[in-house]
């Protein structure tokens, strides 16, 4: 099925194709603009930062790489010292006898701080070492073999070089022989470096390097080196704020650490350098893995969902050791400060963003109220145009002035709503203290409503403004304390606003005529108002002269706190009326009266047909259960016999149940919506057991019916109509598990019962009319 457009059939196409467009270039240029200005800003910003980040790396790696050389060279070079004093100690020292090989190493120990020791020894015992004591002083200790045996001497000095004391010990049984720093120099005939050791005394790690003296068989140099100093200058390696520096032999074992602390680490009796995994740090055992895997890393890695910048450097090219050099530091401390300034540029941008935005804002406001003047202009023109067509069809109707012609009435009414797009239009004539609706038009439903009442001691502001000539304007009438007490009328029809103009002749007050919910300018529609007033005047006042009409208003009996009415609508109440009306006419037309009419009429009952849709289902059953509409029809009967519901009958797939022959409509109604729900769910029970969808409907009128009793024997009593028709219509317009009831039930059960709209239901003869769902009770 196509689906439904609405169409404003006043609108030119061709100008609202070029509202849009302006309204495009008053609102949507400088917004578009906005947008673009942000866009490139954010855009340029994001670039910036790219660069920014990429140039802040590449520095970062130029800064590691050249700690990496710094730090290698620093490192070499304090081990080369050690080697180079071992090596001239060699060749220039003599032997451990030699008085030279003395002063050589006193002079090497005072120019090289990183020194522990520095010696010599032979293979038959014979010793000489300088030793760098905890004092800072240089002392000796020689071990010299002779006719009188082994004798060990020390000699102390003190800070400034003078001999203080020379001590023997004959305990000392020291052998330079049997050490392993002699024992490799000998096998391996060149300069050998020993493994990383802690020295007992100063817990701090140390190497020894040794080598032979040359063409002096069974003489070897050595010299203890403290790697202290390269912990301490590792420290001042700044990698980043969060860098680390450390260097580590090829079996894991530390070599130096910022921390000097962290190096040794007990083994029985003994101490031993710290093993890197011992430093609990997992970020360095991490690379350390990484690095004995692949070997040398130079550039970013990402470890633990960080990405860090890493440089693992061997030594082995320069110290021929396998010791490897690890800088490694958090990429973020090399580029947050890009980030920062991006951030600023952002927050600057985004000021720059503010203003324009509030520029356009201006701009777009002005623009809007240009155009919302505009429209009002136009829509004010649109107004007049459609009241200029109002008089103009109300100057066709030449029987205006006279009160016997309804027909013109209605016709003024209708013209009256429609220009000013009002949802309704009545006019009221002043009888005493009552306000009677001489015609009322609803311009949603396209109904008239008359014959309703409603006295003005409720109303007392609005009565003393109205019979001063006053026109009465509200937006929320049930508010304003002058029509506060109309509210209950204007509520029940759904209506809000109100605007009234009195109808005067002369000075006289003979009435009103009220636009309820205009939607078209008040100033305008007063206008227009009073001009029919004017016309409508001579008509009430010809009506002064006649007998009041034969029909008896219906009074709107109106609580001073505002209450409901009841009926809850006049609109709802006038379509019953007009289609009992109707169907009088109706019997008139064929000639007969009312009692010739052999079948009885009842005039406002209220009929519910249920319409069961799944065939299937209302076989189902089995040998525990009957059928499935054994079972609805058995649920039917008894709720039918509890709630007092005297016609019930099955007709094909439908059961039709009517109430409210008793001529007492709400009761009737009120008891058939709880049987419609009772079946409801006892309907939604049986097709959730049975797993199917729901396949049911209902549906609801109030309206006159026929009933006679019909057949032979045992007589049974039959309703049909109008109203049986249209409840039928509305079961099977209705969705699946929905219970559908047209306006007139609605007005009867409104006031206990929830409903939602559903849309809308054309009637003949009376035009379209408001459905509703039966949603439950309240």
């Amino acid at each position: 099925m196509a689906r439904r457009e609405i169409i404003d059939v006043d609108a030119d196409p061709a100008e609202a194709r070029r509202r849009r467009i302006r309204r495009f270039f008053r609102l949507g240029v400088p917004i578009l603009g906005v947008l673009m200005m942000a866009a490139a800003l954010v855009g340029t910003a994001l670039y910036s930062y790219s660069v920014n980040r990429r140039d802040a790396l590449v520095l970062a790696r130029d800064l590691i790489e050249a700690l990496d050389q710094r730090a290698g060279s620093q490192v070499s070079a304090y081990l080369d010292s050690a080697a180079d004093a071992v090596r001239i100690l060699a060749y220039a020292g003599g032997g451990p006898d030699a008085p030279a090989s003395e002063t050589i190493a006193l002079a090497l120990m005072g120019a090289r701080p990183q020194l522990a020791t520095l010696y010599v020894g032979a293979e038959d015992g014979r010793f000489m070492m300088v030793q760098r004591s905890d004092a800072d002083t240089l002392d000796t200790k020689r071990i010299t073999i002779g006719p009188a045996g082994r004798t060990v001497t020390w000699t102390r000095r003190t800070t400034d070089g003078t001999v203080r004391a020379i001590e023997e010990d004959p305990a000392d049984r020291y052998d330079p022989a049997s050490r392993p720093w002699y024992r490799a120099a000998v096998e391996g005939n060149r300069t050998v470096w020993s493994d990383i050791y802690v020295f007992f005394t100063r817990q701090s790690p140390g190497i020894t390097v040794s080598r032979v003296l040359p063409n002096r068989s069974g003489a070897v140099a050595a010299a203890d080196l403290d790697l202290m100093d390269i912990g301490g200058f590792l420290d001042t390696l700044k990698v980043g704020a969060t860098g680390k520096a450390v260097l580590v032999d090829g079996d894991g074992r530390l070599v130096a650490v910022p921390d000097i602390r962290a190096m040794p680490r007990p083994d029985g009796d003994a101490l031993r350098p710290a093993r890197i995994e011992e430093l609990g740090d997992p970020l360095l055992r991490e690379v350390f893995d990484r690095v004995r895997i692949a070997g040398e890393i130079h550039g970013a890695i990402e470890i633990g969902g960080n990405r860090h910048m890493v440089s693992a450097h061997p030594l082995r090219a320069t110290l021929r050791r396998d010791w490897w050099l690890l800088l490694i530091a958090h990429e973020s401390d090399f580029v947050e400060f890009v980030a920062a300034n991006n951030r600023k540029a952002l927050l600057l941008s985004g000021t720059v963003v503010l203003l324009a935005m509030a520029m356009a804002g201006f701009l777009v406001w002005q623009a809007y109220s240009a155009d919302r003047n505009v429209r009002a202009v136009r829509r004010r023109q649109r107004e007049l145009e459609r009241q200029g067509a109002g008089f103009t069809a109300l100057g066709r109707l030449g029987t205006l002035a006279d009160p016997g012609d309804a027909a013109a009435l209605r016709r003024a009414m209708e013209i009256a709503a429609d220009a000013t797009m009002a949802h309704g239009v009545s006019l009221w004539r002043i009888d005493g203290e009552r306000l009677i609706c001489t015609d009322g038009f609803d311009r949603d439903n396209r109904g008239h409503v008359s014959a309703a009442a409603i006295p003005l001691d409720h109303c007392p502001l609005f009565r003393q403004e109205l019979l001063a000539g006053e026109i009465v304007a509200t937006g929320d009438a049930e508010t304003d304390p002058r029509t506060s007490g109309l509210a209950p009328y204007l509520r029940a029809t759904g209506r809000r606003s109100l605007l009234a103009v009195p109808v005067r002749a002369g000075d006289r007050t003979l009435g009103c005529l009220w636009i309820e919910d205009g939607a078209g300018d008040v100033g305008v529609s007063e206008g227009f108002a009073r001009l029919l007033g004017k016309l409508l005047a001579p008509g009430f006042v010809a009506a002064e002269a006649h007998s009041p009409a034969a029909e008896a208003p219906v009074i709107l009996e109106v609580e001073a706190h505002g209450s409901s009415f009841d009926p809850p609508t006049l609109r709802s109440a006038a379509i019953s009326v007009e289609r009992d009306r109707l169907q009088l006419q109706e019997i008139a037309r064929r000639g007969l009266r009312e009692e010739q009419v052999s079948a009885m009429r009842f005039p406002q009952v209220t009929v519910l047909v249920l319409r069961m849709a799944d065939d299937v289902a209302l076989a189902t059953g089995n040998t525990a259960q009957t059928a499935g509409i054994g079972e609805i029809v058995a649920a039917c009967q008894r709720a039918a016999e509890r709630l007092g519901i005297r016609y019930l009958k099955i007709l094909t797939d439908q059961i039709v149940a009517a109430e409210g022959f008793d001529g007492n409509p709400a009761a009737a109604a009120t008891r058939l919506a709880a049987f419609a729900l009772e079946m409801d769910a006892e309907c939604d029970r049986l097709f959730t057991r049975l797993g199917r969808p729901p396949g049911y409907a209902m549906g609801f009128d109030t309206g006159p019916v026929m009933g006679s009793a019909v057949g032979f024997g045992q007589v049974v009593f039959n309703v049909w109509g109008e109203t049986v028709r249209v409840a039928g219509a509305m079961a099977t317009a209705a969705p699946s598990g929905a219970i559908q009831v047209t306006e007139t039930t609605y007005a009867l059960l409104r006031n206990g019962f929830a409903f939602r709209v559903r849309g809308a239901f054309y009637l003949e003869r009376l035009g379209e009319m408001t459905t509703y769902f039966l949603r439950g009770r309240l």
